[in-house]
């Protein structure tokens, strides 16, 4: 992989650069190098954002997901997979919902939610129905994460039978398809379920296949097998192989540095004294019980330093050297103490844990119903009663005065528009090609029957776009036009009006909308707000209602860190013989509501 690092530069083809930093993102993961694997990630999805692969973000996001996980830093991928299930509802393969669900049941497992982990791994595992050779091996990847995360929480609630249900599923996948990650540590889990069912033969069989499927750099697997395989052979009263597998085991960690090994070191110690004292050897089993002790103060498995405690409490106690074990017992009853206090603690966390995440998206959920209630509002102030009275008024004159074509026809294009106002009410999201419509619509009317055919208009779409497959909030547009023709345009009785929609490079989430007027400009019109009541009244129903929708969309599409509205005078843009306002509005590009 390092070679390949060396080959890459930034103008190497994008679809080699993406599938490296996707594929070294993966691999340093399974390698614990989460640092380097976010780093990775972060790389692909700038490309995958410029592509606008909405499939691949989904993947990638739930992968960063997956490592923030393996950090614990369960905020971190709550967020990841937030913004996975953004991606998921634009449309994406529907086999991705899997991949999502699959993270979301592990973090839900961590966190103790033991409900909606399994909820959401049967989810998963009913997403990827249908799956054959065809598919892709990531698939059969997350096939294995998702039987793996059944057979950990059925373990978990005590259904062993279950477990080693799940467990054993895994195997077939993992040999069919040659998923050489963590392959050993899926044959672990299988022989330590069936050793839990007594099933020691099977277990057996479990336990020398992760033996043989272990890699070179996977010392900690192998002496987790050669460990268990001393542990069969100890039960099955084979002294001499159990001494042997424990001594290959305690070789695997030649330099212990985390403090899991330090654990495993003192467990395998703890069961040659074990083995000693069956033996009567009591001089070496005290001093593996000693060892034990001694090592095991490295690590952090304080319940089993409690047993080594215990053990030893005992030994003294049965020779009658009671005063040594009553030192001991005090020590067992100081780390029980401290095993009793580590479990409240880790029970809290997961609480709190818990609660911050639920928070997170009871919040999520209220600025939606926000949105909802600001839309009804929009809706109202949308059509202000003097544009619709100047309408009809105008429509009226029309017939009054003869000419009952053009009052007809105008009279049908408001109805159309005020059918449509009341039709996207109940809609949340609209397609550009819709809103162009409806502004077109609007500016018509406003055209004709307000500036009597002295307001030109023109609406852009941005270019080589598929305008039914953009979807903006709806009517969010309307108030930013309707706000030019108000105060730029109707002082002057005449004008010129833009509005142009293109797509941000650095983004394909957002879409720009730019409203040009050459009216009296911002500055003006500030000073014509002040002196007039009606006008701020005006602005604050329609305006601020729509900037607040504007904040709780952007907030909800993790966005809002960026200035969304930008209001400039043409003047202040070098325009010295120009007047006019530009109004600049980055709106939230919204998912597929039918997908």
């Amino acid at each position: 992989m390092n070679e390949l690092s060396g080959l890459l530069t930034p103008l190497s083809p994008f679809d080699m650069r993406l599938t490296y930093h996707r594929s070294a993102s993966f691999l340093e993961n399974q390698w614990h190098r989460y640092d380097q694997s976010l780093l990775h990630a972060q790389l692909a999805i700038g490309i995958l954002e410029n592509l606008a692969d909405s499939g691949g973000l989904a993947e990638i996001w739930a992968d960063v997901a997956a490592t923030y996980l393996n950090q614990r830093n369960w905020a971190a991928a709550e967020d990841a997979l937030a913004r996975s299930r953004r991606y998921l509802a634009l449309g994406v393969p529907a086999h991705l919902n899997a991949h999502v669900a699959c993270r979301e049941g592990f973090l839900h497992l961590h966190l103790s939610n033991n409900r909606q982990a399994l909820d959401c791994l049967m989810d998963a595992e009913k997403a990827q129905i249908g799956l054959n050779d065809q598919s892709n091996l990531k698939d059969f990847y997350i096939k294995t994460l998702i039987l793996s995360g059944l057979g950990g929480l059925y373990e978990k609630l005590g259904e062993k039978e279950k477990s080693l249900d799940a467990y054993r599923s895994v195997l077939p996948v993992v040999e069919r398809y040659n998923l050489r990650p963590r392959i050993s540590w899926h044959y672990l889990n299988a022989g330590r379920a069936a050793m839990s069912r007594n099933e020691a033969e099977q277990a057996q069989s479990y336990f020398e296949k992760a033996l043989k499927f272990a890699g070179a750099s996977e010392s900690e697997a192998k002496a987790h097998a050669l460990s268990n395989l001393g542990l069969l052979a100890m039960l099955s009263d084979q002294v001499v192989r159990a001494f042997n597998l424990f001594g290959q085991a305690a070789a695997q960690y030649d330099t212990p540095t985390k403090p899991a090994d330090f654990n495993n070191l003192s467990k395998i110690e703890f069961w040659r004294a074990e083995l000693y004292l069956g033996q009567d050897d009591n001089t070496s089993a005290e001093t593996h019980f000693k060892k034990a002790w001694e090592i095991g103060q490295k690590g952090n498995d304080i319940y089993h330093l409690g047993e080594v405690g215990q053990s030893l409490a005992d030994f003294y106690a049965g020779r009658g050297d009671y005063e040594r074990a009553y030192i001991w017992q005090g020590k067992v009853t100081t780390l029980n103490r401290e095993y009793f206090d580590q479990l409240r603690d880790h029970e809290r966390n997961e609480i709190e844990a818990r609660y911050h995440l639920e928070r997170s998206r009871q919040e999520a959920q209220m600025a939606k119903l926000r949105v909802a209630g600001l839309q009804l509002r929009a809706l109202r102030a949308q059509m202000n009663p003097h544009f619709m009275f100047n309408v009809l008024n105008a429509i009226q004159g029309l017939v009054t005065s003869g000419r009952n074509a053009d009052a007809e026809s105008y009279l049908a294009k408001f109805a159309k528009m005020m059918r449509h106002t009341l039709e996207y009410s109940g809609l949340e999201v609209v397609s550009v090609e819709q809103e162009i419509e409806f502004l077109d619509r609007y500016l018509d009317i406003n055209r004709k029957l307000r500036f009597r055919d002295r307001l030109d208009f023109q609406i852009i779409a941005p270019p080589d776009q598929d305008l039914e497959e953009l979807f903006i909030p709806t009517m969010i547009i309307q108030p930013f036009v309707e706000n030019a023709i108000e105060h730029g345009l109707r002082p002057r009785q005449e004008g010129r009006l833009t509005v142009r929609f293109e797509m941000i490079d650095r983004d394909e989430n957002m879409i720009r909308c730019i409203v040009e007027d050459n009216g009296v400009g911002i500055n003006k019109g500030r000073e014509k707000q002040a002196s007039q009541v009606g006008f701020q009244k005006h602005r604050s129903r329609g305006m601020e209602i729509t900037e607040e929708r504007l904040k709780l969309l952007h907030e909800l599409q993790d966005t809002k860190d960026i200035n969304f509205i930008q209001i400039t005078d043409m003047t202040e843009l070098g325009y010295t013989n120009a007047s006019g306002t530009r109004v600049e509005v980055i709106l939230p590009l919204l998912p597929d509501p039918i997908n």
